[in-house]
This record gives C-alpha cells, sequence and structure tokens, in this order.
C-alpha cells in the first residue's frame, strides 16, 4: 500500500510541474519555458494600458467572488502579472510567456481576459498545500465564435444575482454567449414599458405541473413569479460585457406566446382570455398574424434592441400550432392576399416581416429550425436543435448556424442512468458524448462550413427551480462543451480531460458552484451464470479503488476491496453495493446492482 501511494504522490508531482495545461478548454500550443515560476509567487498585478483596466479589475473580482484574496495592483519589477495589448493580434487570442519571475499576458482586449481566466484556474486549481509550478509559455485562441449557453427563465425564474453567477461561469471557461430566454407560455420576464401587463400578468404563474402529472393533470399549487426590470438588464449587460459576454435575448413568436397573450389577448386569432400557462409542452396558442399584431411585437423589440447591444436577437420561431391559424379569418385573409400556400408559408411571411424590421435597425435575427419551413427569411440564421440538418440546410443556403443539437447539447437531459438523479425532463446526455461533438457536419464542404458559428448548450428549466439544480445540470457538461468550442481538433481526448476536470473541481469548489461528479461513476460488466450474476467493476480512474459490500451496508474503507478485473458472483436475492474512494474519500454515488428472485 506504501508503494501505491508513493506513486500517487509521483503521479501529482508530474501532473502539477505541467500544471499550464490542465485548464479547460485545453490551450492549443505551449512550449516549455527556460522559466519557471512557482504560482504562489505571484503578488502584483499591473497594466499600463487604460483599455485593460476592466480586464485587470475583473479579473481580481473572480478572486474575490471565490473568497481568495486579489492581486495587489502594483507596478512591481518581479512576482508579478502584467497585462500587454496587442492591436495587432485576432479577436480573442493571447500570448501568456514566464519571464524571470513575471507573467506577461499580451493580447487583444477580450485575449487578455482569456488568458487572465487561464491564469485564476491555474490559481484555484490546487488544492491546500501543493506547490504549483507554471513551466509553459502558452499561445491561444479559439476555434469558433459562438460559444453559448442558453437559459430559460420563464418556467422558473431565477434572480439577478445567479445571473450574474451563470455569466461568470461561462466567461470563466471562455465561452462568449449567454442565450437569455426571457419570453414563453409559462412566464414573461423583461420589463416592455409600453406594455405593462405584460410583466403585471404575464409574469406570474399561479401554480405548475407538479412532476410528470399530465393526465390527469394534477398542479403543485406553488406561485412562480418575477420579472427583469430594464434597469437590472442594464445592469446584467453591462456586468457580461466587462467578462466578453454577449447575451443575445430571446422573444418568442409566434408560438409559445401564451403568458403575452394572458395580457393582451386582442393580440391572438380568438381574442378569448387566457391566463399564463402552468403545464409544460406546446400551448396552442399563438400571436395572430395581423398587422395589430406584428405593430405589438415591433414596439416590444424596440425597447429590447435598446437594452441588448448584441448583434443577434433570437426571435424563437419553434413549436408554433397552426390551428388557431387555419381557423383564424385574418389569417385566411394575409395568406389569400399574400398567395401563400399553407400555414407554413403564413409563419415565414410573420418572421420575414420581423426579420426586415430587425434588419432596418442593424442588427440579425436568428431562430430555431423552424424558421427553415415555408422558407427562410432573406438575413435569418438558424439555431439547429432538431438535430443538424436544420443546420446543414442553413448553410447550404449560405445563412450562419449555430449548433444545439437535442442529442449533444441539451443539458436539462438526465446525465447519468443512475435512479438517484433529479428528476429530468427526459433524454441522456452523457459528458462523454458532449466531449465528442464536432459541430461542423460532414456533409458540408469548407465553404459551407463557414457559415457554422459554432454552438451552445440548452437548459430548459421545467425541473430546475433553484438556481443550485441549473449548475448541477449544467456543470461539468458546460466544461465538456467549451473545449470542444475552444480547442476544436486539438482537443487531447476525454480520458486527459476527465483527469484535468478532476483538478478542476478544486477552482468550482472555490466558486461555490454545484456540480453533478458523474464522472467518478462506476460502470460494470455482467453476465448470467449458473452460480448468479457476474459482475466486474470498471473504476473511472487507475489512482483509486473500489470497495464493495454484498450485505446491503453502505461501502466504507473497510469494505471489500475490489481487486480490479476480478469478477464479483452475485447469488439470487443479494445486493451489491460498491463506491469509488481517492485518499480514503468517497468521490462516486454507490453502485448498486440487484439479483433479484425472480
Amino acid at each position: 500500500m506504501l508503494r501505491f501511494f508513493s506513486t500517487i504522490l509521483f503521479f501529482q508531482f508530474i501532473f502539477f510541474k505541467s500544471f499550464s495545461q490542465t485548464t479547460i478548454p485545453f490551450a492549443k500550443e505551449s512550449t516549455t519555458s527556460e522559466t519557471k515560476i512557482p504560482i504562489d509567487s505571484l503578488s502584483y498585478i499591473f497594466t499600463n494600458t487604460q483599455e485593460l483596466k476592466d480586464e485587470l479589475e475583473t479579473f481580481n473580482t473572480f478572486f474575490k467572488n471565490a473568497n481568495q484574496k486579489p492581486l495587489s495592483v502594483k507596478e512591481n519589477d518581479k512576482n508579478t502579472v502584467i497585462l500587454i495589448l496587442d492591436k495587432n493580434a485576432k479577436e480573442e487570442e493571447y500570448h501568456i510567456q514566464l519571464k524571470r519571475s513575471n507573467v506577461e499576458i499580451t493580447g487583444s482586449e477580450s485575449g487578455v481576459f482569456y488568458g487572465l481566466m487561464s491564469l485564476f484556474q491555474w490559481m484555484t486549481q490546487s488544492a491546500e498545500k501543493e506547490k504549483i509550478v507554471l513551466k509553459d509559455n502558452i499561445h491561444d485562441y479559439p476555434n469558433f465564435s459562438w460559444r453559448g449557453l442558453h437559459l430559460d427563465v420563464c418556467r422558473h425564474f431565477f434572480p439577478t444575482g445567479f445571473i450574474k453567477k451563470y455569466i461568470d461561469i461561462l466567461a470563466m471557461h471562455k465561452m462568449n454567449t449567454f442565450h437569455w430566454h426571457l419570453t414563453d407560455d409559462q412566464g414573461w420576464r423583461i420589463e416592455i414599458k409600453k406594455y405593462p401587463l405584460l410583466t403585471a400578468v404575464g409574469s406570474k404563474r399561479k401554480e405548475s405541473i407538479l412532476e410528470k402529472n399530465f393526465d390527469p393533470y394534477i398542479g403543485d399549487k406553488t406561485p412562480v413569479e418575477g420579472f427583469y426590470t430594464q434597469e437590472q438588464i442594464k445592469d446584467i449587460v453591462k456586468y457580461a460585457a466587462l467578462r466578453h459576454v454577449t447575451i443575445v435575448p430571446e422573444i418568442e413568436m409566434p408560438g409559445h406566446a401564451q403568458a403575452a397573450l394572458a395580457a393582451y389577448p386582442e393580440f391572438s386569432c380568438d381574442k378569448e382570455p387566457t391566463e399564463v400557462w402552468t403545464q409544460w409542452g406546446v400551448s396552442e396558442k399563438i400571436f395572430c398574424s395581423k398587422d395589430e399584431t406584428i405593430q405589438f411585437l415591433k414596439d416590444v423589440l424596440d425597447e429590447v434592441m435598446e437594452l441588448f447591444p448584441s448583434q443577434y436577437i433570437h426571435i424563437g420561431g419553434d413549436e408554433a400550432p397552426k390551428n388557431a391559424w387555419k381557423k383564424c379569418p385574418a389569417c385566411q385573409r394575409n395568406m389569400k392576399i399574400n398567395h401563400l400556400k399553407n400555414e407554413n408559408e403564413l409563419q415565414s411571411y410573420f418572421i420575414e416581416q420581423i426579420d426586415e424590421y430587425v434588419t432596418s435597425k442593424g442588427k440579425s435575427i436568428i431562430g430555431w429550425d423552424e424558421i427553415l419551413e415555408g422558407g427562410l427569411a432573406q438575413n435569418a440564421a438558424v439555431m439547429s436543435w432538431r438535430g443538424e440538418q436544420g443546420g446543414i440546410e442553413a448553410a447550404k443556403q449560405h445563412h450562419h448556424a449555430v449548433m444545439s443539437p437535442g442529442g449533444y447539447c441539451y443539458f436539462d437531459h438526465y446525465q447519468d442512468s443512475s435512479k438517484s438523479e433529479p428528476l429530468a425532463f427526459g433524454g441522456f446526455t452523457p459528458i462523454e458524448k458532449v466531449y465528442a461533438y464536432n459541430p461542423i457536419p460532414k456533409t458540408l464542404n469548407p465553404s459551407e462550413a463557414q457559415y457554422i458559428l459554432g454552438a451552445q448548450g440548452n437548459l430548459w428549466s421545467e425541473y430546475l427551480q433553484v438556481s443550485s439544480q441549473v449548475e448541477y445540470m449544467a456543470l461539468p457538461r458546460m466544461c465538456a462543451l467549451s473545449e470542444v468550442l475552444w480547442t476544436g481538433e486539438h482537443r487531447p481526448g476525454y480520458e486527459n480531460f476527465k483527469t484535468r476536470l478532476k483538478h478542476h473541481f478544486n477552482t468550482l469548489d472555490k466558486y461555490q458552484i454545484y456540480y453533478s461528479r458523474v464522472i467518478y461513476n462506476i460502470k460494470a460488466d455482467e453476465k448470467t451464470t449458473a452460480k448468479g450474476k457476474e459482475i466486474r467493476l470498471i473504476a473511472p480512474f487507475k489512482e483509486g479503488q473500489i470497495f464493495y459490500t454484498l450485505d446491503n451496508n453502505h461501502p466504507t474503507t473497510h469494505s471489500t476491496f475490489y481487486q480490479a478485473n476480478s469478477a464479483i458472483i452475485l447469488p439470487k436475492n443479494t445486493t451489491l453495493k460498491a463506491q469509488y474512494f481517492e485518499n480514503n474519500q468517497a468521490k462516486s454515488k454507490i453502485f448498486i446492482i440487484k439479483n433479484e428472485n425472480e
């Protein structure tokens, strides 16, 4: 056992000597420096460039938020992080060079910030008493321009403090786009001064469906309400900009409109009063295609575009049921006047009017891939969620696309098959599948592939009632996606990523981020024999140990030690409980297999 423990210490020593490559996402290029700098020797930070003052101050804010001592802002000959603006650097590109006892970070403004985020990780990934030495020079830059994460605040509302923390999480992983889903059937969350009922009525839901009790419907009798004032939004947009995160707001149309129509039913087809929807799924309520509705939405977008400086405005466009349009005289008249063959073309006509208006304001629309149906608006970009086909079609038509296929990028799906996982919407998207994703479909040629801006992870909040649940579902899958989008083909592989992630958890812990520990889970091969089930357990990492019981007690380090590749015979009516340990600490959930008498 002593020899085994010594091996672990040796492994850690070697690993931390290469600490500059523990970042997530993985740095593209590194070369060994002649200089070696102990990370705990860095005491000062300085720049003589006014444009980098915000980056410096924001970097120190990250330390304060992590309950760590920030660096002293002072010009010093040694032990200093020096920030240098390179106006010839590409956007988001940076260099880190070790010179004497100093660390120089050079790049564009955003590049210097990302270099600082690498440094922040190095300075917070170490456990107590570990001596970390920087030894590599770094040259780093992203593969994709759109590196995003989405959050639905309609099904459940999250306070401004958490929205800022969410932006911090994006920024420390070099993600640059926050897609803020602000309106839906279940709630309207943005103040629009011209239409105050949108928040006075549309932001309040009397209850939500209880778990998955759709038929018969059972409600939880718990009201949900909340919205963001325009002053709060301005503050959050400024906060995000300091972290080089662009916020893309989403205002859903023509479907997912029931909360808006609860406030202003005159913009529906039947004009009948309704309430903010309490169920999940797709409501039949939809904006009418008449001119008055289009003007209402233009008015809304005027205020939205004033608040958000982003180039793109997300207009939804997904899951728009057409039954109301089929019965609506105004919609049918629109189809006849404009020579539209069907309701899909009517939706395209609807979106085209919004596209023209947003374009006239110097911005562009992006919508879910259903906006392709009936014809794609002239300047629209597509967010492909129903697989990759929508993104492929957009790229072939020379329209920009962002990939967000459910099978790889929906982080409200289960990340573990264990029955102990919290209730989720459905699906199964494990972290290794996220890490394996390539946003560029093989069917695209190089000229078409350039229209793929990148990808993003999506978090729909039907079953995410509090912020800790959002964090748990997002991380560490977002860490994997960040490496896909930043490092691209240069990423070193899942096993390498998984090892780095163990040390990255120290940073997340210091930032009080609640994450899934799914990478520590035990896996197993099993087959049935005459003696019972034959089980072979697979440890997630070589340096740990598995202990197990067959008497229904929880495993401890005093339980039976599992020898790698050995077979455990599980007789009938027996339960195997196993757990993975490192340094005498339980890391995994308890893994359970039962051999019940049939």
